[in-house]
């Protein structure tokens, strides 16, 4: 994902992940340790609208849970954020805790956005910008024209 200038849906997506006062929304999760970050996954999810057991899947997909994986193309942490989103989302993409609860919150906006889980792990896994293309390309067979390696993560989390 790149980073793009106001009104763009990256924009949207940093305005969705912050609170009125720019500042990153805090996760509060009762009861779950530091380290039980299935549990913190799970309530992100729920928080945010998303099916938990495919956000646990995505995550499982994206580090093996874990936090401090980091991918050949440069993806950092347990929610694999890019070094150029992670500054456009305000978050620290080692610290997991946040890096979950920004995935959640950037999921939400990419499914309520584009009106599916499948197409926002697009998103997540390639960009907007393919997913866009894919679309207008293919229409509703969109999924042929995304990368193999994003078919294989929607097929790896989805299951179809």
């Amino acid at each position: 994902m790149t980073a793009a200038g106001p009104g763009s849906r990256l924009d949207n997506a940093y305005n969705y992940l912050t609170n009125t006062s720019g500042q990153p929304n805090q996760l509060s999760v009762a009861g779950a340790s530091a380290h039980d970050y299935h549990a913190i996954a799970r309530q992100d999810a729920i928080d945010n609208g998303l099916n938990p057991d495919l956000f646990e899947r995505q995550i499982n997909q994206e580090s093996g849970w874990n936090p401090n994986a980091v991918s050949q193309m440069g993806a950092i942490g347990i929610a694999q954020i890019m070094p150029r989103t992670a500054a456009g989302w305000n978050v620290d993409p080692h610290d997991p805790v946040a890096s979950l609860s920004a995935a959640a919150k950037a999921m939400a906006w990419y499914q309520n956005h584009y009106g599916s889980y499948e197409k926002a792990l697009a998103c997540y896994n390639a960009g907007t910008d393919a997913l866009d293309r894919a679309m207008a390309q293919y229409g509703a067979d969109w999924r042929i024209g995304l990368p193999a390696e994003t078919q294989r993560y929607i097929h790896a989390i989805v299951g179809y």
